[in-house]
């Protein structure tokens, strides 16, 4: 019966290690932190000033990388200013 118990006190902590926090870790440290204001997170200018986001995508602008932050909640950092 201790056995049973300790079966299952194992298998509900496997599965709260597998299904535990999601994306909360960093993609990356390298690079700077986004200036995301909430204001500009209703809607993002059309400028084109590209950066490249430690997930190694290029972002048309700041805004759309904080809007990716935001939607996939994860953190990415700008690793550069310009086209990954």
């Amino acid at each position: 019966m201790r056995f049973l118990a300790f079966l299952s006190i194992l298998a509900i902590f496997l599965l709260c290690l597998s299904f535990g926090p999601v994306n909360t870790k960093p993609t990356s440290d390298e690079g700077r932190e986004p200036v995301c204001e909430e204001i500009s997170m209703i809607r993002c200018p059309r400028n084109y000033e590209p950066v490249c986001g430690s997930d190694n995508w290029t972002y048309d602008n700041e805004c759309l990388l904080c809007r990716e932050m935001i939607k996939k909640n994860i953190r990415i950092r700008i690793t550069k200013n310009g086209k990954c």
